[in-house]
C-alpha cells in the first residue's frame, strides 16, 4: 500500500496541474500536462505517475486510484511515447490546416480569416506554454533518474527528443500565424489607403462644384447669366467644362506619378 502526501494527492487529482517532477524520501511523483486535441479542440490533461524504483503507478483521475504499470518504465515509456506520437500528428494537422488558410488568403482577401487565425493563435499560443514546461520537466526526471541502472535512458532521451520536435513544430506553425497575419495587416492597410485614394480624388472633383453651385445659388444682383434667357444652360455647361477640366487634371497627375521615375 503506497501512502501518499496530501498534498501530493491534491496534485494527482487535478486534470490541470502543471508540468512537475518532484522527489519524496519514499517515491517520486512525476505529472506531465500535455494537449490533447478532441473535436478538433486543444484540451489540456495531466499526467499523474508515482514511481518507486523499478515500479510505476499511473493515477486513474476517473476511478480516482493508482494503476500499477505491469513493466514499470518500460510502460511509463510507452505511455508517453503513445501519448507524444499523437500530439506530433495533432501539430502536425494544424500546420497543414494553416497551409489551407494561406492559400485561402492570397486566393481571395477576406475578413473571415480573422476568425480562423485567432483559433489558431489561441491554441497554439496555449500549447506552446504547456509543452515548454512538460518538455523541462521530463529533463529534469531523466536527469535525476540516469543514475539509476536499471532506467531506459535511450528510450526516454528519444522520447525528451520527440517532445523538443513537437515544440518547435508549434513554435513554427505559431512563426507562420505571424507572417500570415503581418501579410494581412498589410493588405488591409493597402485596401484602406487606396479608399481613401479614391475619396480624395472625388473631394477634389466635387468640393469646387460645391463652390461654383453656391455662388449661383447666391440671392444678390450682378450674378453671370442671370439676365440671359439660356442662363440655366450656360451655368450647366459652364460646370461641366469646368468639372472635365478638374477630372483631367486629376488623370494627368495620376499618369505622372505612375509612370515617373523612381528617385535615385
Amino acid at each position: 500500500m503506497i501512502t501518499l502526501h496530501d498534498l501530493h494527492l491534491e496534485d494527482l487529482q487535478n486534470k490541470l496541474h502543471p508540468s512537475v517532477f518532484e522527489e519524496h524520501q519514499d517515491y517520486q511523483i512525476l505529472i506531465l500536462r500535455l494537449p490533447e486535441q478532441i473535436n478538433n479542440k486543444f484540451n489540456f490533461n495531466s499526467h499523474g505517475f508515482i514511481i518507486i524504483e523499478k515500479d510505476v503507478y499511473h493515477y486513474d483521475q476517473i476511478q480516482a486510484n493508482l494503476v500499477p504499470f505491469p513493466n514499470g518504465l518500460d510502460d511509463l515509456y510507452h505511455f508517453l511515447d503513445s501519448k507524444i506520437d499523437i500530439l506530433m500528428h495533432d501539430i502536425e494537422s494544424i500546420q497543414e490546416e494553416i497551409a489551407l488558410l494561406e492559400d485561402a488568403l492570397y486566393q481571395k482577401f477576406t475578413s473571415r480569416f480573422m476568425e480562423h487565425w485567432h483559433a489558431f493563435k489561441k491554441e497554439l499560443s496555449q500549447s506552446e506554454r504547456v509543452i515548454i514546461k512538460s518538455v523541462d520537466t521530463l529533463e529534469l526526471f531523466i536527469t535525476k533518474s540516469k543514475t539509476n541502472a536499471s532506467f531506459p535512458l535511450s528510450e526516454f532521451y528519444d522520447l525528451h527528443e520527440h517532445l523538443e520536435r513537437t515544440l518547435r513544430s508549434n513554435a513554427n506553425a505559431n512563426d507562420q500565424l505571424n507572417n500570415l497575419y503581418n501579410y494581412y495587416t498589410l493588405r488591409s492597410n493597402d485596401r484602406m489607403n487606396h479608399s481613401i485614394y479614391i475619396l480624395t480624388i472625388i473631394s477634389v472633383i466635387f468640393l469646387p462644384l460645391n463652390l461654383v453651385v453656391g455662388f449661383f445659388g447666391m440671392n444678390t444682383g450682378g450674378l453671370p447669366f442671370q439676365k440671359i434667357e439660356s442662363g440655366t444652360a450656360y451655368a450647366s455647361i459652364t460646370m461641366i467644362l469646368f468639372t472635365l477640366g478638374i477630372i483631367a487634371s486629376v488623370l494627368w497627375k495620376i499618369k505622372k506619378d505612375k509612370f515617373s521615375p523612381a528617385p535615385e
